[in-house]
Parts: structure tokens; sequence; C-alpha cells
């Protein structure tokens, strides 16, 4: 566990200088009142996440770590472990940018534990999707899909965000416990976690037969 941790601040350190690159987006739809949590937060993981991988494979990053007394393994397992990481540092991005709107008193959407729970959904969604291809295809393949992946984010967090934000489905989701919304997130959820567990052992037995 105490490699998986070093594993996960290496993709930290070598995202964070990239990551700026979003802040004039998310500044943006801030400003303009069309953003959420979901862009917020959704949005600069993913982007972290799909940095901190093509990184490895332009700097080959993946040969020098496998020199390193390191697991096949404990390199897959890091990088799921790195899209939580890069989500809290979306919601550190989102709690400053609600404290300024407060300060400001410019109007933002509130977001409380359901919300937090649709975004790490969503990102284990992404995420579940994206590290089989990555541990797949290898550096030829990895744009394309690093593009695609970003734009779906990106259009996708917007979207939902927009739906929520009119039509408040989180007040009756998962933590509020009452209602058919609560019981279809919460199969929702369920379905992801599968959807994980599967992704993670597919990703472990591909790394597993990858030549590095």
């Amino acid at each position: 566990m105490y490699s998986v941790a070093h594993l996960i601040r290496k993709d930290i350190l070598l995202v964070y200088r990239y990551v700026l690159i979003v802040i004039p987006f998310l500044l943006y739809m801030a400003w303009s009142e069309t953003g959420t949590l979901l862009v917020y937060v959704a949005f600069p993981a993913v982007v972290m996440l799909v940095t901190s991988c093509t990184l490895d494979m332009q700097n080959n990053s993946q040969r020098f770590t496998a020199s390193l007394p390191v697991s096949r393994s404990q390199i897959v397992w890091s990088k799921y472990f790195s899209i939580l990481a890069f989500t809290l540092i979306g919601l550190a991005f989102a709690g400053v940018l609600q404290l300024l709107s407060m300060m400001l008193n410019v109007e933002t959407v509130a977001f409380g534990l359901p919300e937090v729970g649709m975004v790490l959904m969503l990102n284990l969604l992404v995420t579940s999707i994206f590290l089989p291809l990555y541990f797949w295809l290898g550096p030829k393949g990895m744009q394309i899909v690093r593009t695609v992946f970003i734009m779906l984010i990106a259009i996708g967090s917007a979207v939902v965000g927009t739906i929520l934000k009119d039509y408040d489905v989180m007040r009756h989701g998962i933590f509020g416990g009452a209602g058919s919304a609560g019981i279809e997130l919460a199969i929702v959820a369920i379905a992801i976690l599968i959807l994980l567990c599967l992704s993670i052992l597919l990703s472990l037995k591909l790394h597993a037969r990858q030549d590095i």
C-alpha cells in the first residue's frame, strides 16, 4: 500500500501543471452560472487521470516504474486509486469556488453529499471504461482515446449538471432515502461498482501480459 501511495503521488506531481489549462474553462462556467459541481469536479479529475496516463506513455514512465520494487498489480491499483485523489482535488476546487461565490454574492448551485456521490459515480464509471483501454491499446491508440474521452466528459458533465440544476434530481437521491429516484440511483451505483470490479480484473490481466 505504501508503494501504491507513492505511485499516486507521482501521478499528481506529473499532471498538476497541465491541469492549469482547464482553470479558465471552469472560471468561465462559474461566471456564466451554467456550471455545477459535476463540471468543477468530474471534468478536472478525468483530465488529470487521462493526462497522467498519456504522460506515462510519452515519457516512457512505464519502463522506469517497472524497474522499481513495485509489482504490476500495484501499478494498476495506483491508477484506480488516483481517480479518488483527483476527485478530492476537484472537490477542493469546487469548495473554493463556492466560498468565493458566497463572498462575492454570486448565485451558484449549492452541493451536498448527494451531488458528491453523483460525481464519484461518474468518475468511477469513466475510469472503469478508460483504464482497460489504456492498458490494452498502448501509445498508438491512446491519442485518439484521450481526445474522445476529454470531449465526452466535458460535454456530458455540462449536460448532466444542467439537468440536475433544472430538475433538482439529487435532492431526492440516494442519501435522501425516499422515493423511486433513490432506488434507481442505488441500482446505478451497484452497477457501477460491479463494472469497476470487472474493470480492475481486466486491467490486471492486460497489464500482466503487456510487454514494457
